[in-house]
C-alpha cells in the first residue's frame, strides 16, 4: 500500500478538520491519534462557541454543516456576567453566529465523516527525528516508526512532539489554574444554576478568581473555578483531584472562594462533583514564526497555543482551512513529487497563520490579566463597555 501523502498527527480539531478537507479534494493522508479508539475521549473541554467567520468555514469547506446544525445550540449565546456579591452587570445576547457545540459532538460529525482505516487509533507519539535522507521519521509509543510522508502536520496540541523539528519553544505557565467540575441535572442546586445561566454562560468575577458556568448538550453545565496558584499546583502532591470532599473544602476556603463570595455561588461548589485540573499555558507571541522547515508544519495549540479567548478552536479550523486550500492549489504544480511547489503551499499557509496566530496568542494573555485582575471583574465590565455592550449596574465590583 502507498504511503499517504499527509501524516496528522492529533485528532484534534485541527486535526480532524484537516482530515475532513483534504479527503474534501482528494488529497492523501493518514491520522494518527493516541486515544485508544473512537470511544476514548477525554471529556474535558466542555462546549465550544464555533464562529460564522472562521470556524464555520471549515465545516462549511468539508460538507459539514447539515450535521453541525443537528448538534449546535443556535440558542445558547446568551453571556452574563455577575460579580462575587450578586450584583449582575451584564446580559449580552452574542446572536446565532455564535452557536455553541461540546466538543465531544464536533469530534462525532467528524469522525462519522472521515472512512474508516483513515485514522490509526492508539498511536501516541514519542518522538520526530530525521531519517538519513532528511526525511521526517514518526516513531511512536509502541515502538513503530512511519515515514515517507511528503507532509507531517503537527495537530498534536500544547506539547507538540512535531514541534521540536520547527523550534525549541516550550509552553509558559500563565499563572492560573482552572478546577474543572460539574453540576448534573440531578444535582440540589440545578434549578439555581438553571435559572442563572439558562442556556449560555455566566462569568462571576472576584479578586484575582473567576467562576465559569457553561451550559452543555446534555443539559448539565461545566463549572470552571480559576484561580492564580504556582505551576505545580495539581502535581506537588498537596492536592487530590480524586477527592471531591475535600476539594469542596478547600475551594470554599478563604484562600480560594471563602466568605466574601455570595452564599449562592458557593453553594454551586458545595455542591460541584468530579473535580479535574486545568493549569494555562500558553506559548510566546513572538514564537508564532520560524524559518521554512521542509516536510513540516503546525496547526492549532501546537503552533500557537494561547490562554482560551473564545476564538482557539475557531483558529485551529481556519489553520486547517487554509492548510487544505494552499496545497489544493499547489496541486497543478506537483506539489506531491516537487519539493519546491510543496514547501510554497506550506509557507503560504504559514505566513498568514503567523500575524494570526501572534494576535491570538496576546488576545487570550491580555484577557486573562483582565478577567483574573485584583479588582476583578471591574476590568471585564470596560472591556466590554468598550465594545459597544450594554452594562446593566453601574456599581462598582
Amino acid at each position: 500500500m502507498a504511503t499517504p501523502s499527509i501524516a496528522i498527527i492529533g485528532a484534534g480539531p485541527s486535526g480532524l478538520a484537516l482530515a475532513r478537507l483534504l479527503e474534501c479534494r482528494g488529497i492523501t493522508y493518514v491520522l494518527y491519534e493516541r486515544d485508544a479508539s473512537a470511544a476514548v475521549f477525554d471529556r474535558t473541554g466542555g462546549t465550544l462557541d464555533i464562529h460564522a467567520s472562521t470556524g464555520q468555514r471549515a465545516i462549511v469547506e468539508g460538507g459539514l454543516l447539515a450535521a453541525f446544525a443537528k448538534y449546535a445550540r443556535y440558542d445558547a449565546s446568551t453571556f452574563r456576567l455577575w460579580d462575587r456579591h450578586g450584583t449582575q452587570y451584564i446580559q449580552h445576547e452574542r446572536g446565532s453566529d455564535f452557536p455553541e457545540i461540546d466538543r465531544g459532538d464536533l469530534r462525532r460529525i467528524y469522525l462519522d465523516a472521515i472512512p474508516e482505516g483513515k485514522i490509526r487509533w492508539g498511536m501516541g507519539l514519542k518522538r520526530v527525528g530525521r531519517g538519513e535522507d532528511g526525511e521526517p521519521v514518526l516513531e511512536f509509543a509502541d515502538g513503530t516508526t512511519a515515514s515517507g510522508f511528503r507532509l507531517v502536520v503537527g495537530a498534536d496540541g500544547a506539547w507538540s512532539k512535531v514541534r521540536s523539528l520547527i523550534n525549541d519553544v516550550k509552553p509558559q505557565y500563565c499563572g492560573i489554574h482552572i478546577i474543572e467540575s460539574r453540576i448534573s441535572p440531578t444535582n440540589s442546586v440545578y434549578s439555581q444554576v438553571q435559572s442563572r445561566v439558562g442556556k449560555g454562560m455566566m462569568l462571576i468575577g472576584g479578586p484575582n478568581q473567576m467562576i465559569t458556568l457553561q451550559n452543555l448538550g446534555d443539559e448539565s453545565y461545566r463549572m470552571y473555578l480559576g484561580v492564580r496558584v504556582p505551576a505545580d499546583f495539581a502535581t506537588a502532591g498537596q492536592v487530590d483531584f480524586a477527592d471531591t470532599e475535600g476539594m469542596r473544602a478547600m475551594c470554599l476556603s478563604n484562600a480560594f472562594f471563602g466568605d466574601d463570595w455570595a452564599d449562592e455561588f458557593r453553594a454551586y461548589i458545595r455542591h460541584a462533583t468530579d473535580f479535574r485540573p486545568w493549569p494555562l499555558y500558553h506559548i510566546p507571541p513572538a514564537s508564532v514564526a520560524w524559518d521554512p522547515v521542509p516536510g513540516v508544519t503546525l496547526v492549532g495549540d501546537a503552533a500557537h497555543l494561547g490562554p482560551p479567548s473564545g476564538e482557539g478552536a475557531n483558529f485551529a479550523m481556519t489553520d486547517a482551512l487554509y492548510l487544505a486550500d494552499q496545497l489544493a492549489e499547489q496541486q497543478n504544480a506537483g506539489w506531491l513529487v516537487d519539493d519546491e511547489a510543496r514547501d510554497r503551499a506550506v509557507r503560504g499557509y504559514e505566513v498568514e497563520m503567523f500575524e494570526r496566530g501572534a494576535k491570538l496568542i496576546q488576545r487570550g494573555v491580555d484577557m486573562t490579566e483582565v478577567f483574573y485582575a485584583g479588582d476583578s471583574p471591574r476590568p471585564t465590565v470596560e472591556l466590554f463597555r468598550g465594545k459597544g455592550v450594554p452594562v446593566l449596574e453601574e456599581k462598582g465590583a
